[in-house]
């Protein structure tokens, strides 16, 4: 016969688990349709002029896809991979080649609406001076490679120009260091287990550093100049789901604390995964340096699994009775037995 207590612990784990699973599906849907996935690269990339009287130019980190806003006054033609007009600039707007193959490739003309033939058919979008695309020139450099130039040929108030840039390849970081630092939570939270002392304190303890270093993770990419509207909308989510959490450890009813240690840690932990690029490329896309951002993620994910792990073995042996849930403060000044 399951108790009222029982059935209290049960119905708090799955409210536990019901966020975690709600943060995952809300974070995936906003990297998958919002362009948020991406907070590392192998490539720095910029661009030679990028102001001039006639326009302005922007390579995006991210992707290394190319901006090119126009100034009052002036035109600008960039051409396509064959050399056939891709789209134009002036004082009317944007105009796109549909019968460009490059337009179609690049994503400005979509496939449907491509138009057969050897002579430009122009399409007009009135009141547009800028023009966002990804160009196959500014994407890499050879294998073997790690520095070289970029250019896409123009035609500037009638005549030939280049836009250009420099790219450059940093090697892969180290991933041994991480690893080392990851392992140290692993065996603090097995010696903890085996000292079996101040389980409780430890696990809150521990979510609530991975908590912080997870919203700071959050943070640092949700500021950065090349941070997309999905990567605000996932650094929103995940903040939000981790003040529910420490909500709950500061104003929750007794019986919470430890599921909310767990829950916390186990967001956490997902959160540090969720920019696991961090780890293998070796330019990170955050307002801070990569060595610092890594280290955050892996406070996250170690103290956000070991939170777990501790918290989930002391609510085994003391969250079906009743005598054993005091309060958050017991938690943390109280020892186990």
């Amino acid at each position: 016969m399951i108790t009222s207590a029982e059935r209290s612990a049960i119905a708090t784990m799955l409210a536990v688990g019901a966020v975690l699973l709600s943060f995952l599906a809300g974070a995936g849907a906003a990297s998958a349709h919002l362009r948020s996935g991406t907070v590392a690269v192998d490539y720095a990339a910029s661009v030679f002029s990028s102001r001039t009287p006639a326009y302005a130019a922007q390579i995006y980190q991210s992707d290394r896809a190319l901006y090119l806003a126009l100034r009052a006054g002036h035109s600008v033609e960039v051409l396509g991979y064959l050399g056939e007009p891709m789209f134009r600039l002036d004082a009317a707007g944007l105009w796109v080649n549909a019968a460009s193959p490059t337009s179609v490739v690049a994503g400005l003309v979509p496939k449907a609406q491509r138009v057969a033939g050897s002579t430009p058919h122009w399409r007009l979008q009135r009141g547009r001076h800028s023009v966002i695309w990804r160009d196959a020139r500014s994407q890499g450099l050879a294998p073997g490679v790690d520095r070289g130039t970029w250019s896409v040929p123009m035609i500037v108030d009638g005549n030939r120009a280049q836009l250009g840039g420099l790219l450059r390849r940093y090697p892969t970081p180290a991933l041994w260091p991480w690893l080392a630092v990851l392992g140290c939570f692993g065996a603090s939270g097995a010696v903890l287990l085996m000292g079996r002392r101040r389980l409780a304190a430890a696990a809150i303890w521990l979510a609530v550093a991975a908590a912080g270093a997870s919203v700071i993770v959050a943070v640092v990419f949700a500021l950065d100049a090349y941070a997309s509207p999905g990567t605000w909308i996932a650094g929103f989510d995940e903040i939000f789901f981790i003040a529910i959490g420490i909500g709950v450890l500061l104003r929750g009813p007794p019986r919470w604390h430890l599921p909310a240690a767990i829950g916390l840690g186990l967001l956490a932990a997902a959160v540090g995964i969720s920019k696991g690029q961090i780890f293998f490329h070796p330019l990170v896309l955050a307002v801070v340096p990569g060595s610092v951002v890594r280290l955050l993620a892996i406070v996250a994910i170690g103290a956000g699994f070991a939170a777990a792990a501790l918290g989930g073995v002391i609510y085994a042996e003391t969250a079906m009775s009743p005598h054993s849930q005091g309060s958050i403060i017991d938690a943390l000044i109280q020892s186990e037995p």
